[in-house]
């Protein structure tokens, strides 16, 4: 945005050399654009055609008017830029001027034609001067003395003197923007005309001068006539914008209010439905939680809607027409206490006419007390106070209206900003907080509303370098400095005192009372870092004591729920593991059968044997060697063989082809003729026939793990074999076999020897 002080383009009126041009006699004129909206037109606004001539005289743009509501623009290159690169441009400011040339741009508020317009003059056009106005009567004789009307608070005013000077005065346009809801409302607004030197409104007939000066209807005076006269500079351009801003604002308060009007009745009737849509929500909700969100919901849908449809007038400055008059000026000197001095000057038309115009220095309007500020400045009553602490009077400009504390004012001098609230206050309310000094002495000031003793140890501090704890802490509530503050580790770092906490028996960090929790296997206090819950006990336990089982490694244990096992030596936890019933230790699973022989006991591979026959593990009595093939069985896999009358296993038993054979082992089934079998089997086997060696008896033998089967013909269909360990001499077993049955001496089934 633009100020008021920063020209583009100026244009001046020159007068004629040596002399004073006459006044010339008002010619008629067509009727203007803003006259046709005034004599019927609704759209038509009586400012955008004022403001069209304005521009095309300060960006000489050509214009000419076929109709008083028709304008044709003829556009230099350096402004075709703001209207769409086009040469020529054809204004309508009426509907009947646009049905007569539909190719026409409509000049209406919203309309495309008038954002360019705006956006050039912005650009290009945004100060105006006029030159001098010429005053209808001659200027009057300045009096000596003029005596001040209006008083001064605790002092006086010595006697001004009336002289005439020259002031600057113009009017400032600007752009009014409403909104609310769904609804823009635009506006173009012209301010009062206002002395830019006093900052206040002139008087009529000199408002009346400048709007002839600026519509054309009058010339410029020759500035010749005022060259010996004090010209008064104008305010600061921050300044003037600040007041002519605030006269737009004022100007515009009706038009607001209206549509602060529109936008509550709006407001309203969405409110209504917002709360129609949500009851039967909320109805439908069986649980608190649930009714807590949608309420939740419905507040903040509530919130947009009034944030939505509040009114917004944004003040977009445009052009400031501006021009200088001759007008009478008095100044008086104002003392105030104390021997402060101050400057107050009023202003009234150089014919000495109207009476003297008072305005504020500061704001601009009607003083009813004049103060002299400490320093040596005028201002109103409303726009200065009195210090707090000093008694001194100040404006507003050198001191605050209210303190952060008590709310009085206080000036310059005796303000400070309080580093901890960031807020302004007076030296009689502050204090010293013990926390944050610089150079190792330690302390700053801040305001006496943001310090408090410390819950912990007492000390006065800030709110900045202290914190509050919740209400939930172990010893409730309490402001806390930073040296007593520590936050708990044990639940979400909320913070507590250094007289609630105990140290991480891990990482030394702090836990509260409220959320402390100890280690089952060591009884330690641990923050909850640090802390796990076992998968299957659930107890908590530190990472020092934790443990895994090799059978489950993801899975977490306590150190005292694991063991290694006495076979491999790998840790197990009591799921994966069991005790031998024999030697007591603890094995793992894969070290460990269940014994058959003992209810389903288990036994470690040293303390248990497996039947070959079916798998199952026994102890070590519960199973026996097999003569045939030499391997563990167990009782129920043992069976006779009917030839030779022995024990085996039945996976040796019946191995054979024919059924004449079967029932037999497999030592019998192989029996064949030996030529010279040993002396020592021969002779256990004549002892076991019970006769002496005859030549005529047919010899069959057969050899298998543990003993050697011999076959004895005796003829007459008899036979007897015999089975001899290797080692011994005395059969084991002796079976006679003939037409009337067999006959076993000896074979005891395995466990009954």
């Amino acid at each position: 945005m633009k100020h008021a002080s920063e020209p583009r383009h100026r244009v001046k009126r020159r007068p004629a050399k040596n002399e004073r041009k006459p006044q010339r006699k008002p010619r008629a004129k067509a009727a203007t654009p803003a006259q046709a909206g005034r004599d019927g037109d609704p759209l038509a606004d009586a400012r955008i055609g004022p403001l069209l001539a304005r521009y095309c005289r300060l960006a000489r743009v050509k214009r000419a008017a076929p109709a008083a509501d028709l304008h044709e623009l003829s556009l230099p290159p350096s402004e075709r830029r703001f209207f769409r690169d086009r040469l020529t441009l054809r204004v309508a400011f009426s509907l009947a001027a646009l049905e007569r040339d539909p190719e026409a741009e409509i000049a209406v508020l919203g309309s495309p034609f008038l954002s360019q317009l705006l956006d050039a003059i912005r650009a290009r056009a945004t100060r105006l001067s006029l030159g001098l106005i010429a005053s209808k009567t001659p200027p009057a004789s300045p009096r000596a003395k003029v005596e001040l009307s209006v008083p001064v608070r605790d002092g006086k005013a010595l006697p001004g003197k009336a002289r005439s000077a020259v002031h600057p005065v113009g009017q400032l346009a600007a752009r009014v923007v409403l909104r609310a809801g769904g609804a823009v409302e635009e506006a173009v607004v012209e301010s009062d005309v206002y002395d830019l030197s006093a900052g206040a409104p002139v008087a009529r007939d000199v408002a009346d001068l400048f709007h002839d000066l600026e519509a054309g209807q009058v010339e410029p005076a020759d500035a010749s006539l005022v060259a010996k006269t004090t010209a008064v500079k104008p305010r600061d351009p921050e300044d003037l914008l600040r007041l002519l801003v605030g006269n737009l604002r004022e100007k515009s308060a009706e038009r607001v209010e209206a549509r602060r009007a529109v936008a509550e009745q709006q407001l309203a009737l969405e409110l209504a439905r917002l709360d129609r849509y949500f009851a039967p929500i909320l109805a439908d909700q069986s649980d608190e939680a649930g009714t807590a969100a949608v309420t939740a919901l419905a507040e903040r849908r509530r919130t947009e809607e009034v944030r939505r449809n509040q009114v917004r007038a944004l003040v977009h400055p445009l052009q400031l027409v501006e021009a200088t008059v001759l007008i009478q000026r008095a100044e008086w000197q104002l003392e105030g206490a104390g021997g402060h001095r101050a400057t107050f000057s009023a202003q009234r038309s150089a014919s000495g006419a109207g009476d003297w115009i008072f305005a504020c220095p500061q704001c601009g309007r009607p003083p009813a007390t004049l103060v002299v500020c400490r320093h040596d400045h005028c201002a109103c009553e409303s726009c200065s106070h009195r210090c707090s602490v000093c008694a001194q009077d100040f404006c507003a400009e050198h001191g605050i209206a209210q303190c952060r504390v008590d709310g009085e004012p206080a000036c310059a001098e005796h303000v400070h900003a309080c580093p901890s609230c960031r807020l302004d206050y007076c030296t009689a309310h502050e204090g010293v907080c013990t926390e944050g000094g610089g150079g190792g002495g330690g302390g700053h000031k801040v305001c006496s509303s943001c310090l408090a003793p410390c819950g912990s140890c007492g000390r006065v501090v800030c709110n900045k370098h202290a914190e509050q704890s919740s209400a939930d802490a172990p010893k409730g509530s309490r402001r806390l400095c930073a040296t007593c503050l520590r936050h708990c580790e044990g639940g979400s770092n909320e913070p507590v005192g250094l007289d609630e906490v105990t140290q991480c028996s891990s990482c030394g960090k702090s836990v509260c009372t409220s959320h402390q929790a100890v280690c089952v296997v060591d009884g330690q206090v641990h923050c909850s870092h640090h802390l796990r819950r076992t998968d299957q006990s659930r107890r908590l336990v530190c990472e020092q004591h934790r443990g895994a089982c090799t059978h489950e490694p993801e899975a977490i244990f306590a150190s005292d729920e694991v063991e290694a096992c006495a076979s491999c030596g790998q840790p197990v936890c009591a799921g994966h593991s069991a005790q031998c019933v024999r030697d007591g230790f603890r094995h793992c699973v894969t070290h460990l059968e269940p014994l058959l022989d003992e209810n389903g006991s288990y036994a470690c591979e040293a303390h248990r044997k497996q039947c070959h026959v079916d798998g199952q593990a026994f102890t070590l009595t519960g199973v026996s060697n097999c003569p045939v093939c030499g391997k563990d069985a167990c009782a129920q896999h043992w069976a006779a063989c009917t030839y030779c009358g022995r024990y085996v296993c039945t996976a040796d038993l019946g191995k054979v082809e024919s059924a004449r054979q079967a029932r037999r082992c497999a030592t019998c089934a192989q029996l064949a003729a030996a030529g010279g079998p040993p002396d020592a089997v021969v002779s256990a086997a004549l002892a076991a026939a019970g006769g002496g060696p005859k030549s005529s008896r047919a010899w069959r033998i057969a050899r298998d793990r543990s003993h050697a089967v011999v076959e004895l013909d005796l003829g007459l269909s008899r036979k007897t074999v015999v089975a001899v360990r290797h080692e011994g001499l005395v059969p084991d077993s002796v079976v006679k076999h003939s037409l009337l049955g067999s006959k076993r001496r000896g074979g005891t089934a395995p466990g009954h020897d």
